[in-house]
């Protein structure tokens, strides 16, 4: 892979977790300030297609240091990352959100 599409992929992610930390971090002031605490936690397994060891402790680490959510267990195989969410109203949507901001750019890393 070209080092300029690594950079990219570099970059790209450390902003997706900046605006995804700051957005996360609303949420739960919200969820915290708010005189009737509603929420859905639950957890959830997120399937991965990343490759390599490292990608795959560096999906669970950015989805632990979001907050609202904690990586639980990583599979034996590494293909399973199991995940306490503090809200979530779909566990789809969740899963297909982590996959788009992190998993994505993660795999182009990996190349």
């Amino acid at each position: 892979m070209r080092p300029a599409r690594r950079l990219r992929a570099g970059l790209t992610l450390v902003a997706m977790f900046l605006w995804d930390l700051l957005v996360a971090s609303l949420a739960v002031a919200r969820i915290v300030l708010s005189p009737r605490i509603r929420t859905a936690p639950a957890i959830i397994r997120v399937e991965t297609d990343l490759q390599r060891p490292w990608a795959v402790a560096l999906f669970a680490y950015f989805m632990s240091l979001t907050p609202g959510s904690t990586c639980l267990h990583v599979s034996e195989d590494q293909h399973s990352l199991y995940v306490h969410v503090l809200n979530t109203a779909d566990a789809a949507t969740t899963i297909a959100r982590f996959k788009r901001i992190y998993e994505r750019w993660i795999m182009e890393l990996e190349r």
